[in-house]
């Protein structure tokens, strides 16, 4: 199917076999195209695989890698599920090596898997349509006096923490949770002991987005527990940052320091969320808001990150 200037590739959505699958119709679709510059958005296994090949048919032909996730979890056992997943990412980071081009989301990721250093420009993350609709308002919506987080209820996500601080610092405005996760349980169980917790469940789009619109706070934690917070693109970071509310971050691995002096940082227990709460809400003028969406346009836009890889292709062939 093509939809304006894209292509989507149909495959059959079975584990590994849709990989394989869209791997060998995306070699084919090369070959027809010939295309002399490629760029992939994460690293897949049969995917780079295919790119290699089709660079090693031809001169003048440069391929590139964004990675912003990585799913390598140290102390799996081999044979587990999660084994067998770290195993065969760590293959296809170890073919993406052979790029011409890497675009990591963190210096992390570039010593963690010995990329070249020469080979590779930090990205951190880009906005998507749905930070530009929150950008989009006409005027500046009136917020309310509630906190808003929208995820994976997961512990890297820090939601358990987050109910846990609310109850027990008695925080008197109302925190709506959308998402769905391993924690759901644990949040509808905190949300009928509190309530100052609401639980929407998972919600589409267009519902979290109105909430979002006139929220004062929104939240964004992560944490090393399951993962490794450097090797992950925190996406809905990129999206609040958006919004007209406080954005409130711990300070997690790779938090951008181009937007850090317009969020509210708290300590990763969240020891005193009330107070940072209320002191944060300078943070919200209309001043502070409009600059911090300034400095997302500039910096963290996905053409900025093409840009970025282009010019890295053009270094070595000027040399």
């Amino acid at each position: 199917m093509v939809e304006g200037s894209t292509l989507f590739i149909g495959y059959l959505n079975v584990p590994a076999l849709k990989h394989l699958i869209f791997a060998s119709r995306l070699f084919a679709r090369l070959i027809r195209t010939r295309p002399s510059f490629c760029l992939q958005y994460n690293s897949y296994l049969f995917e780079n695989l295919a790119l290699l090949i089709y660079r090693w048919c031809g001169a003048r032909r440069t391929i590139g890698i964004i990675i912003q996730d990585i799913h390598v979890q140290k102390g799996a056992h081999l044979w587990s599920k999660r084994g067998i997943k770290s195993l065969v990412e760590r293959a296809s980071l170890w073919l993406a090596r052979q790029f011409d081009v890497i675009a990591p989301i963190s210096h992390a990721i570039i010593g963690d898997f010995n990329f070249d250093p020469a080979k590779c420009t930090v990205f951190q993350g880009g906005i998507t349509k749905f930070a530009e609709e929150l950008m989009d308002d006409p005027a500046p919506p009136t917020l309310a006096d509630i906190g808003v987080f929208a995820g994976a209820l997961e512990r890297h996500n820090g939601i358990d923490r987050l109910v846990d601080r609310w109850i027990a610092d008695d925080i008197v405005h109302p925190l709506h949770i959308f998402g769905r996760g391993s924690l759901t349980e644990y949040v509808e169980q905190s949300a009928r002991r509190c309530e100052r917790i609401v639980f929407h469940g998972f919600q589409p789009e267009d519902v979290v987005l109105e909430w979002q619109r006139r929220a004062r706070w929104h939240f964004c934690l992560r944490y090393s527990v399951g993962l490794n917070e450097a090797y992950f693109f925190p996406s809905k970071l990129f999206n609040i940052v958006c919004s007209a509310g406080i954005v409130v971050v711990n300070d997690f691995h790779g938090l951008p320091s181009t937007i850090r002096d317009h969020l509210c940082v708290v300590p990763d227990d969240l020891g005193n969320l009330a107070r940072q709460l209320e002191e944060s809400r300078p943070l919200g003028s209309p001043l502070h808001v409009s600059q911090r969406r300034e400095l997302v346009r500039a910096a963290h836009r996905w053409s900025s990150c093409v840009q970025q890889v282009i010019q890295k292709v053009g270094e070595p062939l000027r040399a």
